[in-house]
């Protein structure tokens, strides 16, 4: 009898609950003055970079102190440009400058997440870009391979559902593994409300309350304000529950049967 050819796909999904939270978000400002634009980034994220020093503590040696919220904590350098507007007749309006600094933090305590995420929003001048849940990389590493098998497995498992119908035995002769891995937990749903709430309260904030905020000590907007509200008496509600991370694979595998 000749040997007979059966080309089947193997999957796989498996979740895990999330180990970091990857949080970016930016400082910025504009005004018609450079100076003053760079000076308001610097002051707000030298209060930010002071909060994030007490989050990841360093060893004698650089190193973050195991155990400690923040895991690591980045931000670029300052920068600014300028632009010339127009109005609707074509005149050049005076110059505007923009200053921006972008800031990276990765948690693994969550609760700490929430509350820095809280004193964030207080800030006016601060946009927040993304939040992500993920893993270690021990732990990618090892649900790759646990992956990767469990889809050989799967696509084993039908060759042999078919080979045993027609009294065959089955033997691989071809793996090609397709698209798959990590599927980060994204919190889309917060941060589109966030984004809305920012934007709202910085229309409604009277002018009077921003300039009183910068002379609010760092420690104590990040300690009141996860219970800020857009109105005075509503705590701000986020939804910073982590999203489980699902990592998938896919295999296409070729099986030649022969007779038993």
């Amino acid at each position: 009898m000749a040997p007979l050819k059966i080309v089947l796909d193997g999957n796989s999904s498996t979740t895990r609950q999330p180990e970091r939270a990857a949080l970016s978000f930016i400082v910025k400002a504009t005004g018609e003055n450079r100076e003053s634009v760079s000076k308001e980034v610097t002051e707000t994220s030298n209060e930010i970079n002071r909060v994030f020093k007490d989050l990841s503590p360093k060893t004698e040696t650089g190193e973050t102190i195991q155990g400690s919220p923040v895991t690591s904590f980045s931000s670029t350098s300052l920068q600014t440009w300028s632009q010339v507007p127009s109005d609707s007749s074509g005149k050049p309006l005076p110059t505007v400058y923009h200053a921006t600094l972008s800031l990276n933090a990765l948690f693994q305590d969550f609760t700490k997440l929430s509350k820095v995420v809280g004193g964030l929003f207080s800030y006016s001048n601060i946009e927040i870009q993304s939040l992500e849940w993920c893993l270690t990389e021990a732990t990618q590493k090892a649900l790759s391979s646990e992956s990767r098998e469990e889809a050989m497995r799967d696509a084993v498992r039908k060759a042999n559902d078919y080979a045993r119908v027609i009294g065959r035995e089955v033997v691989a002769v071809e793996i090609r593994e397709s698209a798959g891995g990590v599927q980060f937990g994204m919190n889309t749903g917060w941060y589109s409300a966030f984004s809305q709430r920012q934007m709202m309260q910085q229309q409604m904030q009277p002018q009077h309350q921003l300039a009183a905020r910068s002379t609010v000590p760092s420690a104590a907007v990040f300690t009141s304000a996860s219970n800020m509200g857009l109105d005075s008496g509503a705590p701000m509600a986020l939804d910073l529950s982590p999203q489980l991370i699902r990592y998938t694979n896919h295999v296409e595998v070729e099986f030649q049967a022969a007779d038993n």
